[in-house]
């Protein structure tokens, strides 16, 4: 049984608790830390666990094998560093980092370690990018060519410091890293982006991104949002076109309740959609699981095994976050930035 601390008590601690206590008696979640005892509880009743404010002896515990980071990104180096000092495995929730000189930093503590370290770039085991992925690799589309994809929410209202680019780095980091770091999965090593975005308040915050983003061979446009109305369900999107024909996805769902974005599923939005050239479409049905749970399995299971996980690592994490970057440079510069 693998012995685990959640560090952080808002929305994502909590989908990742949910995700613990599926897994029965391979996970015990001992403890779950947050600045606030109130917050800790509320995740911690979810798997039965303890309930800290005290990070640094939670890090210390010599009973905890591993710990997931569902903390404020401008803390991931500091708190991952630690973790990794101590000796325990890593869940690091995404972005990895808001600087690549803090991204690199963690990725070097998680080597000389030798721990298991995985980012929760979550697309990587949603079932339907996961086909789409495996029938590109397959050449059962042809050579893809061009792709875009989109990631609509209501402003995330359940913590101030999403609304903070400093803190959060905004849509490009914070949202629209899960969909570059797509692109990248499917085309490679992302050369160019060229970004715009529009405000609805402050003309400092982006709420709305569109970035266009050049592979070799390839284009993609990606739109992030977090301007959406409160009454607009979560949408998420990927359409890809190849040689051999077209391939689409699409997820909506209603907000979560106690906060967060992504709550119940709209089960009318399942399937990855497939049109080939000369041929009939078809609609490849999966089965619906929480979003979180193939990516905590994952790292249970590498933990496990004690081995390193093929997707969620730190470089990917790294490429997904300098892809970000520079479409934030590009909304600062007005013209394409190089990657």
């Amino acid at each position: 049984m693998i012995t685990v601390a959640i560090l952080g008590g808002g929305f994502m601690g909590a989908a990742h608790a949910n995700n613990y206590r599926t897994l029965g008696d391979r996970v015990r979640v001992k403890t779950v830390c947050s600045r606030t005892e109130e917050k800790a509880r509320r995740v911690a009743e979810i798997v039965g666990a303890g309930v800290s404010t005290d990070l640094a002896a939670t890090l210390a515990d010599p009973e905890i094998d591993a710990v997931d980071i569902c903390l404020p990104t401008p803390l991931h180096r500091e708190v991952a560093e630690q973790a990794f000092a101590q000796g325990k495995h890593v869940f690091l929730e995404k972005p990895i980092a808001l600087t690549l000189e803090d991204a690199d930093a963690i990725v070097t503590a998680a080597t000389a370690s030798g721990r298991v370290f995985m980012v929760g770039l979550v697309l990587r085991f949603w079932p339907e990018y996961v086909e789409l992925q495996r029938r590109v690799a397959a050449g059962e589309l042809g050579r893809p060519l061009a792709a875009s994809a989109y990631r609509l929410s209501p402003p995330a209202d359940w913590a101030d410091w999403y609304a903070d680019p400093a803190v959060s780095g905004g849509p490009p980091i914070d949202l629209m890293v899960h969909d570059f770091d797509q692109m990248n999965w499917l085309f490679g090593t992302p050369r160019t982006v060229y970004a715009r975005s529009v405000s609805l308040g402050d003309p400092s915050y982006p709420d709305h991104v569109v970035a266009v983003v050049g592979y070799d061979g390839a284009e993609a446009v990606v739109e992030g949002s977090m301007a959406m109305p409160g009454s607009f369900p979560f949408s998420s999107s990927i359409r890809l076109l190849c040689e051999g024909g077209v391939a689409e996805y699409a997820f909506r769902a209603a907000p979560a309740e106690g906060g967060g974005n992504i709550g119940e599923s709209d089960p009318s939005a399942r399937g990855l959609r497939l049109y080939p050239r000369g041929g009939d479409p078809e609609v490849v049905l999966l089965d619906p699981v929480d979003p979180w749970g193939p990516e905590i399995e994952e790292f249970v299971r590498c933990v496990e095994e004690g081995r390193q996980p093929v997707n969620g690592t730190g470089e990917q994490a790294r490429l997904g976050l300098a892809l970000s970057l520079a479409a934030s440079r590009s909304l600062a510069s007005g013209r394409p930035e190089a990657v």
